[in-house]
């Protein structure tokens, strides 16, 4: 049993309501379908709106009367507006592996005492190969620029996300949980590391089962000290200088302690960046189409 997981910030339509939405061209549909051919089982997307979703189902449609593999996808968009707030998910999911049992729940709120607006992100439950429950949390957080770094409501989202999540463990301690987003925060940052209790170690994280297990330390800023070059130190590009870099890891696939154990490992590196530029036929790079690259974790199951 294996579970690959990609998410992409495709920066198609920005959740604003002042944003000019973009259309699915043939470039991003090439992009869209090389990802899937690349043993994708759930592919999450943020930064799309319902036109764009069933404009994307069609195009698949179209590519599965070519190859039959398409045919096992389907598309599901999760976009919903209210005034100017926008929530912008759509899932892309293997059929013959994942069976949708519970739809799509909004875990937004306001915060206390302030009424400041928390973008906490959406939930989904699965059924895995038949006999696995897989949760599924889809998160698009409120930028730096809305928002600092030092921000309480940083904390206070990181905390509602963090409560949503125990809500699963104390129900079931080893449960299966993909936490997949643009958090606009890395890493190491208060609210993932230390509100979310998203842990860089693997030993802590299988000694509490509480914790969550956070993989994406290692992709933040890779570097060949030897060659002098380095893929993407980070999966967005940053226009703010004060951070001394030019990327950030936002982009996140977070994981349950139930990914630590029960037969569960990591196939290759486990998680990536992907960056090459083949995948736009050769006509466009990434920075093309979106500042943020796709990411990927890719697990697999033996008992």
């Amino acid at each position: 049993m294996d579970l690959k997981v990609t998410w992409w910030n495709c920066h198609l339509s920005a959740p604003s309501t002042k944003a000019k939405p973009g259309k699915v061209t043939p470039e991003f549909v090439t992009v869209i379908l090389s990802l899937l051919n690349d043993g994708v089982d759930i592919l999450c997307l943020c930064e799309v709106n319902e036109d764009n979703c069933r404009d994307l189902a069609a195009y698949i449609r179209a590519a599965a009367s070519v190859d039959p593999k398409y045919g096992l996808f389907a598309v599901r968009s999760l976009y919903s507006k209210d005034g100017n707030r926008v929530d912008d998910y759509g899932v892309i999911f293997r059929r013959d592996k994942l069976t949708e049992t519970s739809p799509a729940v909004e875990l937004n709120a306001m915060a206390d005492v302030t009424e400041k607006y928390l973008k906490v992100g959406r939930k989904l439950g699965f059924k895995l190969c038949g006999s696995l429950d897989l949760w599924l949390f889809l998160c698009h957080w409120q930028s730096l620029r809305t928002y600092s770094e030092d921000s309480h409501i940083r904390t206070e989202v990181a905390s509602a996300l963090r409560g949503h999540v125990k809500d699963i463990y104390e129900g079931d301690p080893d449960a299966l949980i993909v936490i997949c987003g643009d958090f606009n925060d890395e890493p190491f940052s208060r609210s993932i590391q230390m509100t979310l209790k998203a842990s860089r170690d693997m030993s802590y994280v299988r000694a509490r089962s509480d914790a969550l297990f956070n993989p994406f330390w290692r992709l933040v800023g890779i570097t060949d000290l030897v060659a002098g070059s380095h893929l993407p130190a980070g999966t967005c590009a940053s226009s703010d200088p004060q951070h001394l870099t030019n990327w950030r890891t936002f982009d996140q696939i977070i994981l349950s302690s139930g990914f630590l154990k029960g037969g569960w490992s990591f196939v290759g590196s486990g998680v990536e960046i992907i960056s090459s530029p083949d995948f736009s036929g050769g006509a466009l790079s990434w920075s093309d189409l979106s500042d943020h690259y796709p990411i990927s974790c890719n697990l697999k199951r033996i008992v």
